[in-house]
């Protein structure tokens, strides 16, 4: 066989992170204070600074939870309470955007392969695996389940090795497509190799001239001949 002989480009698998980028939304503080109370300020601001740690799986669901209501003066949390709080902050983020819904439902009829790379607890990524729409996926690489978090380097090549397994042990950075809503993220994968965008955050913010990220997403992919009109 001549070494000259032309390869066939691999076909571009398809990476999404999800808050922001799929999810409707990005605050789940109402909902949220429907449960526990208080002062929907001081919820806000423990629900991120302890979240973080939750989402590289460095602590429990318990240790989480619990954290944040006694930042709103609730002492303690029954399993029953932390399951229920746990359950609304996955079906506040399980909302999907319906542009985004759509996109996801053209790429899978395109048989696109697709992957989902989140920042989010362990208990988000087994919530996210039995949706109806989690189908057309191939798998998720979730932070927790990982104990690393983006923007560090360590989660793409975890991304990157499962890929890899799937094209005969060959990682090609170049034929990830990625997709997240923030800067640091999609620096990150451009360092490594991937063709990463940045995603205007769904609910918050636009493109340039008002567009969605789905605009941008398709006209991206379009460029790079995947087909999703």
């Amino acid at each position: 066989m001549s070494r000259n002989r032309r390869r066939t480009p691999p076909s571009p698998t398809v990476v999404f992170d999800f808050g922001g980028v799929l999810s409707a939304g990005h605050d789940p503080v109402p909902d949220l204070h429907e449960l526990l109370g208080g002062d929907p300020a001081v919820l806000a601001e423990a629900l991120w600074a302890h979240r973080p740690a939750y989402d590289e799986g460095r602590t429990s669901p318990a240790e989480y939870w619990g954290a944040v209501a006694a930042a709103v003066g609730v002492d303690s949390l029954t399993a029953a309470e932390i399951e229920e709080l746990q359950d609304a902050d996955n079906r506040y983020f399980l909302r999907l955007d319906p542009a985004s819904r759509e996109l996801i439902h053209d790429l899978a009829r395109a048989r696109v392969r697709l992957v989902l790379l989140s920042n989010a607890s362990a208990s988000f990524g087994e919530a996210v695996r039995r949706t109806d729409w989690f189908e057309a996926f191939s798998f998720a690489v979730i932070s927790a389940e990982e104990k690393v978090m983006k923007p560090d380097a360590e989660i793409y090549r975890i991304l990157l090795d499962a890929l890899a397994h799937e094209t005969g042990g060959v990682s090609i950075p170049s034929a990830v497509v990625f997709f997240d809503d923030r800067a640091d993220n999609v620096e990150a994968a451009r360092a490594l190799g991937l063709h990463a965008h940045r995603w205007p955050r769904n609910g918050e913010e636009t493109g340039e001239g008002g567009e969605h990220g789905t605009v941008i997403a398709r006209r991206i992919l379009a460029e790079r001949g995947v087909l999703v009109d």
